[in-house]
């Protein structure tokens, strides 16, 4: 895959690839550990009677072209596949790095560090088990805002999180490390369908909000009023004020278009030159100018997440947080909710994924008042089912933003990897539910895109510095579902429609022609048949059809498992988020949304998470008051 050429090191000869990816495979979960096994072992065996291991390297290249070169959509996942697991071993080794003059990093405008956080306190649980006020599972967007405004309502709140607690005293160095230790199933939970998506979500303390671009979108008035009409949300207009609260506690700023970096320069010339509307995005990193590493965690904590805004100012107010505690089960009495049976990993909250934990000890809470679930819309679901609990839309409606990167050369060099990750948004097409962002990614993800195989994909990893990409996001009304495997493990679906298929090739022809207009020679629409497109190829592009199957897509935004809606026989949840058939129970994260939001939803999640602890709030000091009045 990576035979080394023009001063790049050959994988296994001069770096060592196979080991750290092994290793890192080793972190996922059994159902993704079993497919990923069988597509290797489809892969080792294509060439029967031969095997891809035993060829020599001359016939294992001509091989790789040949599968590049396949009118099969299978031979283009197992290349693909190929591509994306040997290049995240090779490309985050500092000798590629170095050769490609690629870095990561995180810097103010100023050079300064931001202000220390507030502490956390004690992470570690202790014993076998605690009592609440109110327990809070999940400290992402949901359940740290969540917890903010109980804790500082006067309520006892306890926060699980599964994950661990890090911040830039000790993000993992080692990139294939931090992908083990920030996200779940080491970032490859998979939405199964044709195509199959990618929807990497994080599992650590702050949740999503650790490993996101940082990008913040209010919710578009047209969704928010889709909501209320047809879902019963009768607040949904009623926002403004969390958002503003949301966008101050985040140093939300929009970015200057000075200092956003090349790739997003030329997306806004690109739109210029069009004339599409757009704009630099607005981001919870203040005066943040350089942020590359943000899929790794901010090296600095410029980027506001969870575990350095809203979850220190709930400790402040007295919340607790415990990490490395994973929910197993709600319980529930006499119909009302009580608390979790959860099991805490032996060992520091602080562990490396890449090494076998030491077992796990059972830890059970109990909550006086609610039980609130913001594990997010993989993760709600699954606990709610495991439980029993919501009834029928439990896991339906997963709407999750499928997106592609669409790359492009250009003669100047770019270095994407300068400025800001996701800079610049373009919505000239959100009529056809699609959202443009100039988003570029570090090289152990983005490289996997690349065209070629062997020395040619070698040679395309050379030429990094002149790709500048933007993704396609599109407000998806197709939908998935999320479901318990056999084994009890987490299992996502999720049908693309071919009228959702047409739409991203639309936003594809629609980033090339942005990509163009900027001065790009030729740009990469990331679909196998197509390969290449050249500034005359556009009206061929946009006159073809494709199958859902081909597009390549990854996911980010996974949302609805749980929707909200006034009429019970619409939704998991009313719309005080209380879940249906169960007291005292609710949620409050993106599962709650009834549709697809459209755009970056933390700042959505952040502002029905305030609007579900009010009410919960609120019904604690309303039954206070009736304690009172009963005994007076």
């Amino acid at each position: 895959m990576a035979p080394g050429i023009d001063g790049l090191p050959a994988a296994e000869r001069d770096v060592d690839v196979s080991g750290p990816v092994a290793r890192f495979l080793a972190t996922t979960s059994p159902r993704v550990l079993t497919r990923l096994r069988l597509g290797l072992r489809a892969f080792e065996w294509l060439p029967f009677p031969w095997r891809f291991s035993r060829l020599d390297p001359a016939a294992q290249e001509d091989f790789l072209h040949r599968l590049e070169r396949s009118r099969l959509s299978l031979h283009h996942d197992l290349l693909l596949m190929a591509k994306l697991f040997s290049t995240l071993g090779y490309a985050v080794t500092p000798q590629v790095q170095d050769r490609i003059g690629f870095e990561i990093g995180c810097a103010r405008a100023d050079g300064s560090l931001p202000e220390p956080a507030g502490s956390l306190g004690d992470t570690e649980p202790q014993g076998e088990g605690e009592e609440c006020d109110v327990l809070i599972i999940g400290s992402g967007a949901g359940g740290a805002v969540a917890a903010t405004e109980l804790a500082e309502a006067g309520l006892d709140v306890l926060v699980l999180e599964a994950g661990g607690h890090y911040n830039r005293d000790n993000y993992p160095s080692d990139h294939l490390e931090a992908i083990s230790e920030l996200y779940r199933d080491a970032g490859l939970t998979i939405a199964e369908g044709r195509p199959p998506i990618p929807v990497p979500v994080a599992k650590v303390v702050g949740g999503t909000t650790v490993i996101n671009s940082g990008t913040c979108f209010r919710a578009p008035d047209p969704v928010l009023e889709d909501w209320r009409q047809h879902f019963g949300i009768s607040w949904a207009h009623d926002l403004d004020a969390d958002f503003a609260e949301a966008e101050e506690t985040l140093h939300v700023t929009q970015l200057d278009p000075e200092r956003i970096g090349r790739n997003g320069q030329l997306a806004m010339e690109g739109a210029a030159a069009i004339g599409a509307s757009g704009a630099p995005i607005f981001r919870n990193a203040g005066n943040c100018v350089q942020c590359s590493s943000c899929p790794f965690g901010c090296e600095i904590d410029a980027k506001r997440g969870m575990h350095v805004s809203y979850l220190p100012r709930a400790v402040a107010a007295g919340a607790r947080v415990r990490a490395g505690v994973e929910a197993h089960r709600i319980l529930v009495e006499d119909g009302r909710a009580v608390g979790v049976e959860a099991a805490v990993v032996i060992g520091s909250a602080i562990r490396s994924q890449l090494r076998p934990p030491a077992g796990t000890r059972s830890f059970t809470v109990r909550a006086r008042r609610a039980v609130i679930v913001a594990g997010g819309a993989l993760g709600t679901p699954e606990l709610l089912q495991r439980s029993g609990l919501g009834g029928r839309h439990v896991g339906r409606n997963l709407h999750i933003h499928p997106a592609c990167w669409v790359g492009a050369r250009y003669d100047e060099e770019v270095r994407g990897w300068d400025g800001v990750m996701q800079s610049f948004y373009i919505d000239q097409w959100e009529h056809e539910r699609v959202l443009l962002e100039a988003t570029f990614t570090p090289l152990a993800f983005g490289g996997a895109w690349l065209l070629g195989a062997g020395r040619d994909h070698q040679r395309a990893m050379l030429d990094f510095g002149h790709v500048g990409s933007i993704g396609v996001h599109l407000c998806d009304q197709s939908s998935g579902k999320v479901g318990l495997g056999a084994e009890g493990s987490l299992r996502a679906s999720y049908k693309l429609t071919a009228a959702d298929a047409r739409r991203l090739a639309f936003g594809i022809a629609r980033a090339a022609e942005v990509h163009f207009a900027a001065g790009a020679t030729e740009v990469y629409p990331n679909i196998a048949r197509v390969g290449v497109l050249k500034p005359g190829d556009l009206a061929q592009f946009e006159a073809t059809t494709f199958k859902p199957a081909e597009l390549r897509l990854e996911a980010f935004h996974p949302m609805g498992t749980a929707r909200m809606a006034a009429d019970p026989g619409e939704g998991a949840c009313g719309i005080d988020g209380a879940v249906h058939g169960t007291t005292d129970l609710y949620v409050a994260d993106a599962s709650l949304f009834p549709t697809s939001v459209g755009v970056n939803p933390m700042m959505t999640v952040i502002a029905f998470a305030k609007q579900v602890a009010r009410g919960v709030a609120e019904e604690r000091a309303s039954s206070s008051s009736r304690q009172i009045s009963s005994v007076s």
